[in-house]
């Protein structure tokens, strides 16, 4: 993961029409309009979410792994875990989990052509059921948003676990 500390050049519409568009998508997930999120996504979509391992200080090695990943689809994928998770024999979300994203820092880290890759931090509370516990998950999500004549389409995404553990069930679309 690399972030940048210099901001490219943007017009403050288009770097609000970005935020606008990242709390869009959030409130989509939150909310499981997973047929409506689905629109938002590039023909040619991708995510990925790397496996992040602890390193000693000094440690030249990458702590996000490039070769394991809790998840890393494509839109056919995503396409097909949608259509699962709307059935009600879903037993990944079935209740249906309460999800709500904290969304925050939201800034364009570069602009090139018709792209824009833009970063947030976010927080994922999820619960479930009738039980106490619950899930948060910690994340900066990287992601590309292509303008088209439509508006802007998610066209790659990679989260960053804050966690080298997770406590959580599972991974569900929603919590990315």
């Amino acid at each position: 993961m690399s972030t940048q500390h210099s901001r490219p050049a943007v017009d403050s519409e288009t770097r609000h029409r970005a935020e606008s568009f990242i709390y869009r998508e959030t409130d989509l997930l939150d909310t499981f309009a997973l047929e409506e999120w689905l629109e938002l996504l590039a023909e040619d979509f991708t995510i990925s979410v790397p496996v992040r391992a602890s390193r000693d200080p000094g440690s030249e090695q990458d702590e996000f792994s490039s070769r394991s990943y809790y998840l890393r689809e494509g839109i056919e994928r995503i396409r097909e875990r949608v259509g699962r998770l709307q059935k009600e024999y879903a037993w990944s979300e079935n209740p249906r989990s309460r999800v709500r994203h904290v969304v925050g820092n939201v800034r364009i880290l570069d602009a090139e052509g018709d792209e824009l890759t833009v970063s947030n931090n976010q927080h994922v509370f999820r619960s479930y059921g009738d039980e106490p516990d619950h899930d948060l998950l910690s994340a900066q999500r990287h992601t590309v948003l292509r303008e088209t004549a439509d508006g802007f389409r998610i066209a790659d995404r990679t989260v960053y676990l804050d966690h080298t553990v997770l406590n959580t069930k599972n991974i569900t679309l929603p919590l990315l």
